[in-house]
């Protein structure tokens, strides 16, 4: 029989293991922040020139998307390692680069793949009423926007164990990897959106307090998806073993 940890557990859980460890996780997401900024602000400029410019920026933030994925395995490291009592540190960051960065490019692959017209398009209608100022592609964006968010949903949601699956079994395959995120997430997609969903009000706050309360909401919700995580697996365990 599963017993799963409840919303409220898996929060107390991360609250309690934060201890200690906030100035060292909410580092990690500064340099990643900063990181993002230097690389992705300057590639933005291509927009200046249509239409050549804005299919490379475009096919750029593909790229660039699929680069990042290598320091989410770091974030993904740092936050499971935490979880399980191990020592972190800021350049944590950086483990997959250590660790065949080019098999996080693969696993990230498919999901980029799958959101790919759930991004661009809606982009593609908001850059088109900044270009002429006509406010029916504002509207075009908005309604683009809600008729692929149940998609951007679904595919985020049945693959967020994947950088957690890529640790634990250094030597699976990447689409067995991503094959793996499926059949943990099977059962578990809503207790995983409800989570997500819980954590919109402290984001807002966050916001609201000229972004330093997000430094405190980033590693308290990174925290609690990796002992979700960890929760899949102990009940799956269980359950092989019964």
């Amino acid at each position: 029989m599963r017993n799963y940890a409840t919303s409220a557990a898996l929060k107390a859980r991360a609250r309690q293991s934060l201890l200690g460890h906030y100035l060292t996780l909410s580092g990690a997401f500064i340099m990643l922040g900063i990181l993002q900024y230097v690389i992705v602000v300057p590639s933005a400029l291509m927009q200046a020139i249509p239409p050549i410019g804005m299919i490379l920026y475009y096919a750029t933030s593909f790229c660039l998307e699929l680069f990042f994925s290598i320091f989410y395995v770091g974030i993904a490291f740092m936050f499971l390692g935490n979880a399980c009592g191990q020592y972190i540190n800021s350049g944590s960051l950086f483990t997959g680069f250590w660790n065949n960065p080019g098999r996080a490019v693969r696993i990230q692959l498919v999901p980029s793949l799958l959101l790919l017209l759930p991004n661009l398009l809606p982009q593609i209608l908001l850059n088109q009423f900044f270009l002429i100022r006509d406010k029916k592609w504002l509207l075009y964006c908005l309604i683009a926007s809600l008729i692929f968010l149940p998609v951007k949903l679904y595919v985020q949601i049945l693959y967020s164990q994947i950088y957690y699956v890529m640790l634990d079994f250094p030597d699976m395959e990447p689409m067995e990897c991503l094959r793996q995120s499926r059949r943990l997430m099977k059962g578990n997609m809503l207790r995983y959106l409800y989570i997500r969903l819980s954590f919109l009000p402290l984001t807002l706050l966050g916001v609201l307090s000229f972004g330093i309360g997000l430094f405190y909401i980033y590693p308290y919700r990174e925290q609690t998806y990796a002992n979700f995580y960890l929760d899949l697996v102990a009940n799956r365990q269980g359950q092989t073993a019964s």
